[in-house]
């Protein structure tokens, strides 16, 4: 009897660690995730001066473990330009002249965005922000053209990146939606910044809950009832595989 209270609690708590695989396909085509994982009721629209106008390779457009995606659905005011496609340029309205732009980059000769040197300029400001992989993000300041002669930026140095979906070449790289929210932090003020961190944590949970990382009781943030109701009567129907969940990295 207490062998198979055991068990039944060791199913459970199994059947809490993700959905199964068939059902992940079932996303949100807005915010990209799995359905009883949705993060649209979560997203809080923030009307905001500064511009962000994101620089997204084409390859991340899809990607369900992009933040660059993610920071536009909170950010009304910005603008997603794809770019390094094959033979993929910008329409004429997108490469029209950005007003007042400031390029996050950490170039050589990038000054650190601090509130005295934003005192400085006018505004409201457009912030541009190269979206992708490292490898990917690293070009778009000597590819695109309509860049050229903007001011480089760089952030104070601050915490390490929470981004816990993909690796990272570099311990001071952050993923996108993390550098937005630092850069809106010192540009709109510390609310903003809590704002979208706050949407950023729940997606990097909510994703490594459904990628069987994470348990529920692990999280910071709540994963909803629903997703795990769900993924215990899909594994008590036979719907999960054995050995299903790996810790080991999952980089799309």
């Amino acid at each position: 009897m207490l062998a198979r209270n055991r068990d039944k609690k060791k199913q459970d708590k199994q059947q809490d660690m993700m959905p199964p695989r068939s059902q992940l396909a079932d996303k949100c085509t807005r915010c990209r995730i799995y359905r009883p994982l949705c993060l649209c009721s979560d997203i809080v629209p923030l009307i905001l001066d500064t511009r962000v106008t994101l620089y997204m390779h084409w390859r991340e457009r899809l990607r369900a473990t992009n933040t660059g995606w993610l920071a536009c659905l909170a950010l009304p005011n910005s603008e997603i330009r794809l770019r390094g496609g094959p033979s993929q340029q910008l329409c004429p309205a997108e490469a029209a002249p950005l007003k007042n732009a400031i390029l996050l980059f950490p170039s050589p000769d990038a000054v650190e965005l601090t509130p005295e040197w934003l005192a400085r300029q006018p505004r409201p400001v457009t912030l541009v922000v190269a979206d992708g992989s490292w490898s990917q993000a690293k070009k778009v300041p000597y590819r695109e053209s309509g860049l050229a002669g903007i001011p480089n930026v760089k952030l104070p140095v601050g915490a390490p990146s929470c981004y816990r979906l993909r690796r990272s070449p570099h311990l001071w790289t952050l993923s996108t939606l993390e550098a937005i929210a630092r850069a809106m932090g010192l540009i709109e003020g510390r609310e903003v910044q809590v704002a979208l961190e706050s949407l950023f944590l729940k997606m990097v949970e909510r994703r490594l809950w459904s990628m069987g990382r994470l348990r529920p009781e692990e999280c910071v943030t709540v994963i909803p009832e629903e997703a795990i109701l769900t993924s215990r009567r899909a594994g008590a129907a036979g719907g999960r595989k054995k050995n299903q969940v790996s810790h080991r990295d999952n980089r799309p």
